[in-house]
């Protein structure tokens, strides 16, 4: 059984009991010593990391021995940071943690984050996906005495609070923190690097103004405004140190002048060059659904877009390219995450910026239009490929929400090749990479309350690609949200009347295998491999339609 307050180590002595030289006596609930407490001055034995209020939300008690801290703010580092945002040098937090130093608002937001990626006995019965409530109940309250207190410190609490509630799903909680860092980040002038600081604290001052950035924009997008850059001179390229030179500073190394390494893995620095194409597509595909624009503007536009996602891609060094060799590479070099991260990103871009040409009611004869529409589904299959590499690939796993909500834009344009392609080929394929989109989704679903919403609004978006008189993948104004917005609750779709679907189960074998699918445990995250073979069975069956088997795979999915 873990103790939740551990008493420390009798050696462990306060310095006011070793001055009196009293026999220091720990109370064991994370605050001082007696003597301490009787005399009400601080204690060298206060937990810095205890929870100020009560521990318990929802019959649930939070975990806070030092053991389940270290343990949480070490999967942190391993599942979100440099993954959706960089900020912190791990080596120099991890030390400032084990002193004791470690800003609470960091320490408790970290865990409410990573809480969900725990095996920890500890956490055993509880759901993935709701063991942060208690950590970020914490960390929010540890957070207000600094709103009107802005510093690096503040600004990189709030957009882990921030990123926190886009896991929930509450776009406008999530607004609203990183509305208050980009708040913060303007009153210090972040863009403005201070000259007094050593170059690690500078590095971390330039990418926290990156990550600010990026959380302030995908945010806007997801409560749908325009996003405002906030770009005031600061260029990007300013990033002194690369992904792996920053990642394996030692922090005592910046005792005296410091040489900076060179090497070509600023992956970052790349990602960001992408964050203006990202909002200029997601405003221009807002546009044409509202009917601001029209079709021939908006393949205008997005020619132009296009051409800046191929220079992009063209201006890679050949390290950064999309290969295996060099997805191998950057693993062993422990930055296979952000490697993937940057291509997911990437083709995510493409795949909605060329999502209207899959519009069956558009002259798809027109060569133009069919090149866009084949631009869009190869952008969507590699995106499978990265999500097979992910899960494939030691120390690769994007386990982020926002990766979930790439799968299921994805899945929306493999549906839309088995809807309307007669080559077998393509068939085979989309049929391939939609089930692989499945089983990532069901892999991650239990972590992120999103994601699983996402995956129920694939289903209704599946249902109308079935039933519905209109075509489906109209650029309407729910379309638009859908394939942008990656942490909001779009309304119902209002579509004309669904008419149930024949299963289309012609095989025997085939309903006998469907109706043993549904044992999954989301509390504990279990998925046993005959389920996947049931389902990779139910793929080669040449008598069970495209149809049937994504009807399947969708309750396997969802129940």
């Amino acid at each position: 059984m873990v103790r939740s307050h551990p008493k420390r180590a009798r050696a462990a002595a306060c310095v006011n009991c070793r001055m009196r030289k009293r026999r220091c006596s720990p109370i064991g609930d994370g605050h001082g010593c007696e003597l301490c407490r009787s005399l009400s001055i601080p204690c060298g034995l206060d937990d810095p990391y205890h929870a100020s209020r009560p521990s318990t939300i929802q019959g649930t008690t939070m975990q806070t021995s030092r053991e389940v801290f270290h343990e949480l703010v070490l999967l942190y580092f391993r599942f979100i940071h440099n993954v959706i945002h960089t900020m912190i040098h791990e080596a120099s937090f991890m030390h400032q943690f084990n002193q004791g130093t470690a800003s609470r608002v960091h320490v408790y937001a970290m865990c409410a984050l990573a809480a969900r990626f725990s095996d920890n006995p500890a956490f055993h019965g509880i759901a993935r996906g709701s063991r942060g409530k208690i950590y970020i109940s914490e960390a929010v309250h540890f957070a207000q005495p600094s709103i009107i207190i802005p510093s690096l410190e503040s600004m990189q609490g709030l957009i882990l609070i921030g990123y926190y509630y886009g896991g929930e799903g509450d776009g406008k909680a999530k607004h609203i923190y990183t509305g208050l860092a980009r708040l913060h980040a303007e009153t210090l002038s972040l863009w403005e690097v201070p000259n007094d600081g050593t170059p690690l604290s500078q590095e971390e001052h330039r990418r926290t103004w990156l990550s600010v950035n990026i959380a302030s924009d995908w945010s806007a997008i997801d409560i749908s405004i325009e996003p405002v850059s906030l770009n005031h001179g600061l260029q990007v390229d300013l990033l002194k140190f690369d992904d792996i030179a920053f990642q394996s500073l030692d922090p005592d190394q910046f005792q005296g002048p410091y040489r900076l390494p060179s090497s070509p893995y600023n992956m970052w620095a790349y990602m960001a060059r992408t964050l203006g194409i990202f909002n200029k597509t997601s405003v221009l595909l807002r546009r044409m659904s509202q009917g601001l624009i029209p079709f021939d503007d908006y393949c205008q536009e997005a020619a132009l877009l296009e051409g800046r996602l191929d220079q992009w891609e063209e201006s890679l060094p050949l390290s950064l390219r999309y290969t295996t060799e060099n997805i191998m590479s950057s693993m062993k070099q422990r930055i296979g995450r952000t490697f993937l991260a940057m291509h997911i990103g990437y083709h995510h871009f493409r795949q909605i910026l060329f999502f209207p040409f899959l519009d069956a009611r558009r002259d798809h004869d027109n060569r133009k239009l069919t090149k866009g529409a084949s631009q869009c589904k190869r952008s969507a299959n590699i995106i499978s490929e990265i999500l097979r590499h992910s899960t494939d690939t030691p120390d690769c796993d994007l386990n982020c929400f926002i990766y979930g909500h790439i799968a299921v834009i994805s899945s929306c344009i493999h549906l839309h090749t088995l809807l309307f392609s007669d080559n077998p080929e393509a068939l085979s394929v989309a049929r391939r990479w939609l089930l692989l989109n499945f089983k990532y989704l069901m892999d991650i679903k239990s972590y992120w309350p999103v994601v699983e919403h996402s995956v129920a609004r694939l289903r209704k978006f599946h249902n109308c690609c079935q039933g519905s008189v209109s075509d489906p993948f109209v650029l309407d104004n729910w379309m638009a949200r859908f394939v942008t917005e990656h942490t909001s609750y779009p309304s119902e779709r209002q579509t004309s009347a669904v008419q149930p679907c024949d299963p289309g189960l012609e095989s025997t074998t085939a309903r006998s295998m469907c109706a043993e699918l549904h044992t999954y445990d989301p509390a504990n995250n279990v998925q046993t491999s005959s389920e996947v073979d049931h389902l990779s069975h139910l793929l080669d069956d040449e008598q069970v339609t495209s149809e049937a088997l994504v009807n399947h795979a969708l309750d396997w999915l969802l129940e």
